[in-house]
């Protein structure tokens, strides 16, 4: 399995803020930001927290400030919709970009029709799916099956979560990677972007990543994978 094997060599490490980072290639990527979705639910008269855009670009800040990469890559739905670009989300994403003396491209995902001028004007790169870019196939929506020849794919648009069982009834609902044969979907990095809930198919894993490390959750596996998210 290739993506799994990538994954244990540390070609590429999966990271406990939801993203997945290309060491060789110096190369950050994330899936799902959303950004303005909660601006655009209120827009709409849907109640939605205030701040929503803004922590997930200060988490993004964060984890550039962590890895130090040349290169960051959206793999889709950096912001929400057409309409959730608005002035005010405009001009923070123009001065957010300005702070950082890196490349970002954005992939292009289903939300972002209509906000690539933005996008541009505000100084990321846009690139359509499916895209080169950081040694690794960038796409958007996952390939079906995704067991074909090819490079090693990452994926966003599915924010897959699994659900955890303790002991007891208790559980949790977080974040996971899905991987299958030559591809990882990542889960979604944005604030208030909800979760679909995973159920692996045959020749698919679960896994989450953790300060302590990288666990293989789909039922059966056994547990722990080689390397840890930042080192």
């Amino acid at each position: 399995m290739k993506a799994l094997e990538a994954v244990r060599s540390g070609a590429l490490k999966l990271l406990p803020e939801r993203a997945v980072f290309a060491p060789a290639a110096k190369t950050l990527f994330v899936a799902d930001l959303h950004l303005g979705k909660a601006a655009t639910f209120r827009a709409l008269g849907a109640p939605a927290p205030t701040g929503v855009s803004e922590e997930t670009l200060r988490r993004l800040s964060d984890l550039i400030e962590t890895i130090e990469p040349e290169h960051v890559v959206v793999l889709g739905d950096f912001t929400h919709a057409r309409a959730a670009m608005t002035p005010g989300l405009f001009a923070s994403l123009c001065a957010w970009r300005a702070r950082w003396a890196l490349a970002f491209t954005v992939v292009l995902g289903n939300h972002d029709r209509g906000a690539e001028q933005a996008y541009v004007e505000c100084g990321f790169s846009c690139a359509q799916a499916p895209a080169v870019l950081g040694g690794v196939e960038c796409r958007h929506h996952p390939i079906d099956g995704a067991d074909g020849a090819g490079p090693l794919a990452l994926a966003g648009h599915l924010h897959p979560v699994v659900r955890l069982n303790g002991p007891g009834r208790d559980s949790l609902r977080t974040p996971c990677f899905v991987v299958r044969s030559r591809q990882i979907v990542l889960p979604a990095f944005g604030e208030f972007v909800g979760g679909a809930l995973v159920s692996p198919c045959e020749g698919e894993r679960t896994l989450i990543a953790t300060a302590r490390g990288v666990f293989d959750v789909t039922r059966g596996a056994s547990g722990a994978l080689r390397g840890s998210s930042h080192s």
